[in-house]
């Protein structure tokens, strides 16, 4: 039998959600880059990039809503945020930045 999830802790869920859409940017920024561009493939950049446009929204909203959904537990008086929700806020946001860092060791490796 499942156990049901605390309804407190959806804004936590929603941030580690966040993260994965940039992960998964994140890295096929890398093979794109970095293995098909090297061997002179070209086809799979158009690719990353209708991928980045449908990442960047998603993981934008997913945070807002999540940054929403503390701030009013906070108002409720609740513990929030906490020692984890804030360590998710963090690795949610800096998340946003793995595909730039990735274009950027590129640009300077090319160069």
């Amino acid at each position: 039998m499942m156990r049901a999830m605390k309804p407190t802790r959806w804004p936590q869920w929603m941030y580690a959600a966040s993260s994965l859409p940039m992960a998964a940017l994140t890295a096929f920024a890398a093979w794109v880059f970095f293995i098909a561009v090297a061997d002179g493939d070209m086809t799979n950049a158009r690719h990353l990039i209708v991928f980045a446009i449908l990442a960047y929204p998603l993981t934008i909203a997913l945070q807002v809503a999540a940054t929403v959904g503390v701030y009013k537990q906070a108002k409720a008086g609740m513990d929030e945020p906490s020692a984890r929700t804030q360590g998710l806020i963090g690795v949610s946001f800096l998340s946003l930045a793995g595909p730039v860092l990735v274009f950027l060791a590129y640009a300077l490796i090319r160069r």
